[in-house]
């Protein structure tokens, strides 16, 4: 089996920092896996990557759907396109690295999900390095995130998404940030409950993860408190030459 990685694990623990680094040490190409970060023009309020941050790392699953559709891309046509991603990287003799927190995009490729119901042994050998930093680190982390895509113009990114045609309900059903943005715009809450609840809720998001990340393979995974690069670089050094 040909052998991937996958960088997973919680919201803010430094997956996209980590990504690209071992993707400059590996010759690696990122396949992102965020099931909103699928969307053109929603950068701000999903933490897209910037061009300046990709440092010349060429990355898959990003901006491949215009939301102004206002259609919900699914799981399935992910996988699809992702493993013919994955397999283009492979043939160009690179290593696809999957990177992202929406868990149930990086498992159905790990885990090669069947949709049919029947069941089906992996495609790829896979590495995942999960990141779950403790509490106490990921807390600072947040507010500082949440304040700065703030300032960043997350509310007018939200106000420019309506105003080309993307629904209030298709935002709203994205969840998170855009349903807060847009309460705060409607001027339902004002901007010190908008950072508590957009605080609380992502923790509370974050607490998902956790238990979901809880039950990966542990054959296949090797867990992080931290985005520490040396200590990734000797995991994934005795995956690729373990035959």
């Amino acid at each position: 089996m040909k052998k991937i990685l996958a960088i997973t694990g919680i919201t803010g623990s430094g997956k996209t920092a980590l990504s690209i680094e071992i993707a400059k040490k590996f010759n690696g190409e990122v396949v992102s896996c965020d099931s909103r970060q699928v969307y053109r023009f929603l950068d701000i309020g999903t933490a897209k990557i910037t061009e300046e941050e990709k440092q010349g790392i060429e990355h898959h699953m990003l901006d491949i759907v215009d939301p102004r559709e206002n259609q919900h891309y699914d799981l399935h046509r992910f996988k699809i396109q992702a493993e013919k991603c994955i397999d283009e990287i492979l043939l160009r003799g690179k290593l696809p690295i999957l990177v992202g927190g929406t868990g149930l995009y990086s498992r159905a490729v790990i885990q090669n999900y069947s949709f049919n119901g029947g069941k089906q042994l992996p495609k790829y050998d896979c590495l995942q390095l999960c990141l779950v930093p403790p509490k106490e680190i990921i807390v600072p982390k947040i507010k500082e995130r949440n304040q700065t895509r703030v300032e960043n113009g997350m509310f007018q990114e939200t106000q420019r998404l309506l105003q080309m045609g993307v629904s209030k309900e298709f935002l709203h059903s994205l969840g998170l940030e855009y349903r807060l943005n847009i309460k705060y715009l409607e001027k339902q809450i004002d901007i010190k409950d908008y950072m508590e609840k957009l605080f609380n809720e992502t923790m509370q998001f974050i607490k998902r993860q956790r238990t979901w990340y809880r039950k990966e393979s542990p054959q296949q995974t090797k867990y992080m408190l931290n985005n520490e690069v040396d200590e990734a670089v000797r995991y994934i050094n005795h995956f690729l030459n373990r035959h």
